[in-house]
């Protein structure tokens, strides 16, 4: 399974290497999944908007809702809403390469604390203003049951403007 997910990442980075990509979007609307092997069940969701505040540096502030199931007897899932800044980095070919760090907060049931989150994050344009972001971050909350910290792989589906 996890071979199978780096070999769909690295196309989707290939093929994304081939296409032109255009001035950076302002605005960012994404909606993804992703695989949290700390998670019961493993499928977590992820949502993200983010606004570019420097188009030289490449630096964006977003923010963040994880949904990471915990349970499935109870079903517990622990939600984190962050806000932060990604950070362009690198490029790999015209394919960007952003860590984005953001810190919020995280409940589950009756239980309110703190989260934070980091990664790197590859924004992979496509027709017009459609993009891909696959995305390997590491997710940390003070209400998730014990879990620790959450390694996370997903892909985001998004759209700019």
């Amino acid at each position: 399974m996890k071979s199978l997910v780096l070999t769909v990442l690295s196309l989707l980075v290939l093929a994304g290497a081939m296409l032109a990509q255009d001035a950076p979007l302002t605005n960012i609307y994404a909606a993804g999944v992703s695989f949290n092997s700390a998670g019961s069940p493993s499928v977590s969701g992820t949502g993200l908007y983010a606004r570019l505040v420097n188009d030289g540096s490449g630096t964006y502030a977003f923010t963040v809702v994880d949904a990471l199931p915990q349970n499935t007897k109870p079903f517990t899932v622990t939600s984190n809403f962050g806000f932060g800044i990604a950070q362009k980095v690198f490029a790999v070919g015209n394919i960007p390469i952003f860590v984005p760090s953001s810190a919020g907060i995280s409940f589950s049931g009756p239980n309110t604390g703190w989260a934070w989150s980091t990664g790197a994050l590859a924004w992979v344009r496509l027709k017009g203003n459609w993009g891909l972001a696959p995305n390997v971050r590491v997710v940390k909350s003070s209400v998730s049951n014990g879990t620790g910290y959450q390694p996370v792989l997903g892909i985001l589906f998004a759209w700019g403007s």
